[in-house]
């Protein structure tokens, strides 16, 4: 299987600093862009994620930075077992969602820093879907566009893409860093493209935008994050697209 990469990570048209970060197999992209292939057999070990960080300047972009590079040690050091794969992820992201909460407690931080997270891991001949908060990944097949995760958010306004939201779950923050592990292998086909993002991508842009994006750009990063700074971007912006070609 052959990857198409297309990453940015960028801080917006607000903000003054960048709290996100994006993980490409191990490279670890913020205020930055990429772009690369990528081939994938049985025995491959790949993964793309985004973490968001909170917390406010610093703490936000330590937990978002702190979360990818230890998931990319526990990925080199293959501390995950083929046979219980799914539950080893879920511990090992509590364990590093504890130490930063303790940390946060110790350093006396009035708003505890954290990150939401979400991607596609791909291990054991299998790929699998991530996920804890707000940030998304969805499937584009056909010109049609379909979320994989569900956002822990609780909305001020129902329906209203920019209501004040409350976020349910997250890495550090003072949550429970409760990880959602799924086999997605079945569920991906020749041809898909993968969009993984932050809520600084989908508060800026709706899904009807994103899908018109998507059928019309061979830039699709790059547009999908213009979209969003065109639109007022509030927040950072994260966004990688991953065309997968099945061979």
């Amino acid at each position: 299987m052959k990857l198409d990469i297309q990453a940015m990570c960028k801080v917006g048209m607000v903000r003054d600093n960048n709290e996100d970060m994006i993980s490409l197999g191990g490279v670890l992209l913020r205020d930055d862009e990429m772009a690369f292939p990528v081939e994938l057999n049985e025995t491959s070990q790949f993964f793309l994620l985004v973490a968001d960080g909170m917390g406010g300047h610093e703490f936000g972009e330590r937990a978002s930075q702190g979360l990818l590079e230890y998931l990319n040690d526990c990925f080199k050091e293959k501390v995950f077992e083929e046979e219980t794969f799914e539950e080893d992820l879920r511990v090992r992201v509590r364990q590093y969602n504890d130490d930063l909460n303790f940390r946060a407690s110790e350093e006396g931080q009035w708003a505890p820093m954290g990150c939401t997270l979400t991607g596609v891991v791909w291990a054991n001949g299998k790929a699998y879907l991530i996920n804890a908060g707000d940030s998304r990944t969805y499937r584009f097949r056909n010109g049609i566009l379909r979320q994989l995760t569900t956002d822990e958010t609780e909305r001020g306004i129902t329906g209203h893409m920019y209501a004040s939201k409350a976020l349910l779950n997250c890495i550090g923050g003072g949550a429970e860093g409760r990880l959602m592990v799924e086999d997605l292998t079945e569920r991906l086909r020749d041809g898909d493209l993968l969009l993984i993002c932050s809520d600084g991508l989908t508060d800026m842009v709706c899904d009807a935008e994103i899908e018109e994006v998507l059928s019309q750009t061979e830039q699709p990063a790059y547009d999908l994050y213009k979209t969003a700074s065109q639109n007022g971007g509030e927040d950072n912006i994260s966004v990688i697209v991953a065309r997968m070609t099945m061979a």
